[in-house]
């Protein structure tokens, strides 16, 4: 048996288990005879082909050698470093091929032969041992592939890294398990904790490259790892070490490059210097338009593991080795005029895709944007920088709507912002920027609208002086955004109907679209819920009829909310299940964490509390991950409520506490201070539960929002116990008389059933019973109109919210003495308009006449007294 030669390897073998797997499967099939392992020099490959073979020895009856070859310096001598490292000795004046094919006929064997890139001229050897000795299989480690018809390739990158900043089980990952076990040679004490998020930028930055990894953890004896993140991303000669018994050419990450660098030819140096202004990946086309590169230099570069081909035809290079291209870029080349064929390039690119975006291939243009988005953001940045306006100009729209469709908000104000720092743009581009960069993307982010308002109206002032009619139908749109921000909902109004005017006159039903939206969102929160249901009915028509995604999810997960609001569970988790149907479909995972928190609230409303639970904790992540905070009330609240029904008020109150207030979404309001309602009850603390029913009735409006005002009535009871029993009792015979099933909850509940117990010992049976019969005799009505008596201070702001616009109208030319035939004349309405008018006014205002109606309104400040 020929011994097996392998060098003693001193370091333990990290990870590479799925990879150790494949080698092992692929050598010990019939079918495979040679594999060449390629990558990146430093990307691993001599270690795991070397733990592959040792692993696969036994299969091999005269076993596994391991062949050197990076100190060969001319090829003749292939013949005998392989005959030398299997042991044979050549004898006499035969001819050591004949002598090498003998020895090799018979035997069962593994020959790795290692480093072979310098090599390939000599690839007719390896094609004959495979000819001459059919029991002898071979492993090679490349840089480069040894295009032999004989030969399966096995592509290596690098280990695995944590996605981002906020993944968790870190030492899961192979990259940080082999950073721990070179930080613990120099630190012995180094813990991850402390360095975390600096350990995940050298893994990401390395790419999972154990060289570079190794490199880089050699630095800890003189400085921290947020330190060597900093300088990696700065200087690529950081990666060195000064380590005697390292070989030179993996002494440094240059040296590596380097290597790689003498074995391209002249055109491919140039190609692939040129290739280092893309940023991330990029398909064949790309590189033939922006650097020359033919299908033929792409593949020869692949085959070098200068660039890696990704799945679905896409290329990429290593980012440490983009950096060298950089620098040869610089030395050798123009990368003034690379850079703007990349920028002119990824600019018309945006541009073809600009219309697809309102169409109903929307989700593949998405796709295809968020594919290239970085080179996308590297165009956009040197265009801002270099101030070419034309570029900027070209991708403006398509950037917005992208940013709009798929939640990146944030990356796209900033390049915005970028664009107005750095372009000093002339009027009409200063106009268009400034529309976007304060339109609709900033309006969950912002805390102080003044900036926006004049951004934007400094946007329309431009438009309309240029006579530009969907710019000035824009402008308008996003005029009403802000209004609607900073809750001027009237003001709202007619910068929309313009907007909605001029969209239909140019034909884009797209936009058209988003108005009818607004104007639905916006009559709700004036409280006209007809208005409000009809929009936004024509806004989901018309979004359906052009495929517009985004506008759909959005249409149906608000009238599901309305009707979830008013009642109508069934109507509103309809419209609720299409929302989240529609959002998985887009993959925006924004609507997706919005749609399952409205059917968490469904689940809860319909008495499927293990539902809710599981929703309400989907929900939670993905709004936790992608820091939506606008959203995040919902969930909260629901996860109170259902910690109050296991009785787990510390999982109450660190919910509560965990909760990131923010001040656009009424809803989530209402829902969070509901729950705190409850949470309060359970904590024993009446007064806390009474001023967060009096917060809940304050966002709502009676005509309206009827199921969140019953929803609140069992935290009213509670902090009424201690003042007016009477009126406690009322209020929980009313609740269990409710057949509302999103109270169905509270009679299992243990306060509540110790409340009960309280209230009947301190006014005895008689009057109790009394109480509560009155009590479940009780309408919504009556609740409400009491509710806001006992919990609202009059005011005009709150008590305005009783009566619609018309009814307050109509109350006050009663106040001065017009009879109801009278008043219909002053309000061109019809008598019986009039006369149904005042009847809901005497019973919202819990009256039976005229003189009653004005002297309450009075009371209330609806009426000067």
């Amino acid at each position: 048996m020929i011994k097996n030669y392998f060098l003693t390897q001193t370091n333990p073998f990290f990870g590479r288990q799925k990879e150790l797997a494949d080698i092992q499967s692929r050598l010990t099939s019939t079918e495979c005879r040679l594999l060449t392992l390629t990558g990146l020099g430093g990307s691993g490959k001599t270690r795991l082909a070397i733990e592959a073979a040792q692993a696969i020895a036994p299969h091999f009856h005269h076993g596994v050698v391991f062949v050197g070859l990076q100190q060969i310096t001319k090829g003749d001598l292939l013949i005998h470093t392989i005959a030398q490292a299997i042991g044979l000795t050549f004898y006499g004046g035969g001819e050591p091929e004949i002598q090498f094919f003998s020895y090799l006929r018979e035997k069962s064997l593994l020959l790795l032969l290692d480093n072979f890139e310098h090599l390939l001229a000599n690839t007719a050897l390896v094609s004959a041992i495979l000819a001459q000795a059919p029991n002898i299989k071979i492993l090679v480690t490349s840089r480069e592939a040894l295009n032999l018809q004989e030969e399966w390739l096995y592509p290596l990158k690098g280990m695995s890294i944590p996605l981002s900043t906020y993944t968790t089980s870190l030492e899961d990952y192979e990259a940080v398990q082999l950073f721990l076990y070179h930080a613990r040679r120099t630190q012995p004490n180094f813990e991850l904790t402390n360095e975390q998020e600096a350990v995940i930028r050298i893994c990401k930055m390395t790419a999972g490259l154990p060289l570079a990894i190794e490199l880089a953890a050699s630095w800890l004896k003189g400085l921290t790892a947020s330190q060597i993140a900093t300088e990696i991303q700065c200087n690529l000669d950081f990666l060195s070490t000064t380590s005697r018994n390292i070989e030179a050419r993996h002494r440094s990450m240059r040296a590596v490059f380097d290597h790689s660098w003498k074995l391209m030819s002249e055109k491919e140096r140039m190609i692939f210097a040129e290739m280092s202004v893309f940023c991330g990946s990029f398909d064949s086309n790309a590189a033939e338009q922006v650097v020359g590169a033919s299908l033929p230099i792409l593949a020869a570069l692949v085959e070098k593991s200068l660039v890696q081909m990704e799945m679905s035809s896409r290329f990429s290079i290593h980012e440490l080795l983009r950096q060298y291209g950089v620098e040869k870029l610089e030395e050798h080349g123009e990368p003034d005029a690379a850079y703007e064929r990349h920028c002119q390039y990824y600019a018309n690119w945006v541009l073809q895709h600009e219309t697809v975006l309102k169409q109903p291939r929307q989700l593949e243009a998405m796709r295809a944007i968020e594919t290239d988005f970085e080179n996308i953001r590297l165009a956009w940045d040197w265009a801002s920088k270099n101030h070419r306006a034309e570029y900027l100009e070209i991708m403006l729209n398509g950037l917005y709507l992208f940013g709009f469709l798929g939640n990146r908000y944030r990356e796209t104000i900033a390049m915005f912002q970028q664009a107005l720092d750095e372009s000093g743009a002339e009027s009409s581009l200063l106009g268009r920027l400034l529309s976007r960069r304060w339109g609709y993307l900033h309006w969950w982010y912002q805390a102080d609208y003044r900036d926006a308002l004049t951004g934007v109206q400094q946007a329309l002032t431009i438009a309309l002086d240029e006579n530009d009619t969907f710019e000035i139908a824009f402008g308008h749109l996003k005029l009403a955004y802000v209004m609607i921000s900073m809750q001027r909902y009237a003001e709202a109004l007619p910068h929309l109907e313009t907007s909605k005017t001029l969209f239909e006159h140019i034909n884009e039903p797209y936009y058209v679209c988003w108005v009818l939206h607004r104007l639905g969102y916006v009559y709700g929160n004036l409280n006209e819920n007809a208005k409000s249901h009809d929009y936004t009915e024509q806004s989901l028509l018309l979004a359906r009829s052009t495929h517009n995604h985004l506008s759909l999810v959005i249409c149906l997960y608000n009238l599901g909310s309305d009707y979830l609001l008013e009642g109508d569970y069934l109507k509103g988790r309809h419209y609720c299940e299409e929302a989240l149907q529609v959002a998985n479909k887009a993959g925006h995972r924004g609507q997706i964490a919005h749609s399952l928190s409205l059917l968490a609230l469904c689940a809860f409303c319909q008495g499927d509390y293990a539902t809710c639970q599981e929703y309400a904790e989907r929900s939670h992540l993905i709004i936790e991950d992608i820091n939506l905070v606008v959203f995040q009330s919902y969930n909260v609240a629901l996860l109170i409520l259902l910690a109050c029904m296991r009785a787990d008020y510390i999982e109450g109150v660190r919910l509560k506490e965990s909760e990131k207030r923010h001040n656009t979404n009424t809803m989530g309001y209402q829902l969070l201070y509901w729950a705190l309602a409850i949470l309060s009850c359970g904590l024993e603390n009446p007064v806390e539960a009474g001023m967060y029913v009096q917060q809940v009735l304050q966002l709502t409006h009676p005509d309206i929002d009827h199921a969140l005002i019953s929803w609140i009535v069992p935290a009213a009871a509670y902090a009424l116990a201690q003042t007016d029993r009477a009126k406690a009792v009322e209020l929980l015979g009313w609740v269990w008389a409710c057949s509302d099933n999103a109270l169905n909850w509270i009679h299992q509940w243990p306060p509540f059933e110790q409340l009960q117990a309280q209230l009947q010992d301190g006014m005895g049976t008689a009057s109790y019973k009394a109480h509560w019969e009155k009590g479940t005799t009780l309408t919504i009505d009556t609740i409400n109109i009491y509710l806001r008596r006992e919990f609202c201070v009059p005011s005009e702001a709150t008590a305005q919210q009783l009566l619609t616009v018309r009814e307050n109208e109509i109350l006050r030319l009663m106040a001065i003495g017009m009879t109801n035939p009278q008043i219909a004349a002053e309000l061109v309405i019809g008598a019986g308009t009039v006369k149904t008018h005042t009847l809901n006014i005497y019973r919202k205002l819990d009256v039976t006449n005229r003189t009653q109606a004005i002297v309450r309104a009075q009371e209330l400040g609806l009426l000067p007294a």
